[in-house]
């Protein structure tokens, strides 16, 4: 005799329901899986999009105090800072701070250097914020006489 049952309960009727093989629950993995499988693709991608914009937020940060530190030098000429945090992005960040800009705010006794951009997009969400923004500042050196 041969039985239309499979699986690991090969029991008809009331043993079977009680093996957890209900018919009603045919299919029931396969829409688990559909529904789950996109929030962890969006968890995975949402991951690497904040680990981007992290990685951008600390490039800006240190153009920033690339710029101070050539800004800041006794006689550095004007615009120094700017050059430097541009070419420190230029070598170092590659693509991972779009659009860069980087402005320098010089003062008699102290230089402000601020660089903004965006991070690399992994997923396209409309108002994500994308933006980074650091700024870095110290005081000028003075030769002194005591």
């Amino acid at each position: 005799m041969v039985s239309n049952v499979s699986g690991p309960c090969r029991m008809p009727g009331a043993a079977r329901r009680r093996c957890g093989l209900l018919s009603g629950e045919r299919g029931a993995v396969a829409l688990e899986f559909a529904i789950l499988f996109p929030l962890v693709l969006v968890l995975t991608f949402g991951g690497v999009q904040v680990a981007f914009w992290f990685q951008a937020r600390a490039m800006c940060q240190a153009a920033a105090q690339a710029g101070v530190r050539a800004s800041r030098v006794l006689g550095a000429p004007a615009g120094a800072g700017t050059e430097a945090a541009y070419a420190y992005l230029q070598n170092t960040a590659g693509d991972t701070v779009g659009a860069a800009q980087v402005s320098e705010s010089p003062t008699p006794t102290a230089v402000s250097v601020r660089c903004s951009g965006t991070a690399l997009q992994v997923m396209p969400l409309p108002g994500l914020p994308l933006s980074v923004a650091q700024s870095a500042a110290a005081g000028r050196e003075q030769f002194t006489h005591r």
